[in-house]
């Protein structure tokens, strides 16, 4: 078994242990670093302030025009109880996604802190630990293409192409699963290519 498994939390580690198969070698095990894409959370979450800002201004009018503490005018007259219950259903999906907006970068962390990527002899695989427990793994000899994007010191991510499919339309998508933040990155690209090699002899 790879030393990577001793560098995981103890409830990722059992985690992981729990889904290798019997005879199954470890190769590599990872969990991805989230500071990876603080460029990208930073972004998200002030555009989330900037939706939400006006969402939640919107909301609140709404809820006091709702409520009678802030009276919208209709051709000079009171609004009627309709028209305020209109603009308050109105408001409530530009609210949820200003709330979805400034929750993002907290969920991404949340979700980094609790999933680990591993390669082994026959697999590539995502292991979740809490809350959402479970694991998403797809056959070595499967592997279609795997491209390395190289970050800082040695940190990077990878594309992991497995297979496509086929909408309702007949349209082609490529599947595949995407490791970011992913530490000594050249040397998991190299595990999972030489894991191929071996599968194909």
């Amino acid at each position: 078994m790879s030393s990577d498994v001793y560098k995981l939390p103890e409830h990722l580690r059992k985690a992981l242990s729990a889904e290798l198969r019997p005879g199954e070698k470890l190769l590599f095990a990872a969990r991805p670093n989230w500071r990876a894409g603080w460029g990208g959370m930073i972004a998200i979450f002030l555009f989330g302030v900037f939706w939400s800002s006006i969402s939640f201004t919107f909301f609140g009018f709404s809820l006091g025009g709702l409520l009678g503490l802030v009276p919208f005018n209709s051709d000079g007259k009171p609004a009627g109880l309709g028209l305020n219950i209109f603009f308050f259903v109105f408001s409530l999906p530009f609210t949820a996604i200003g709330l979805a907006l400034l929750a993002s970068p907290f969920y991404g962390i949340r979700k980094s802190n609790n999933v680990v990527h591993a390669v082994t002899d026959t697999r590539v695989l995502d292991v979740y630990g809490l809350p959402s427990k479970g694991a998403d793994s797809h056959p070595i000899d499967r592997i279609i293409t795997v491209k390395r994007t190289d970050g800082k010191g040695g940190t990077g991510s990878l594309k992991i192409s497995y297979g496509a499919s086929r909408d309702s339309d007949g349209d082609t998508h490529p599947l595949y699963l995407e490791w970011t933040g992913i530490a000594d990155v050249k040397r998991a690209e190299t595990l999972i290519l030489d894991a191929i090699k071996q599968r194909m002899r």
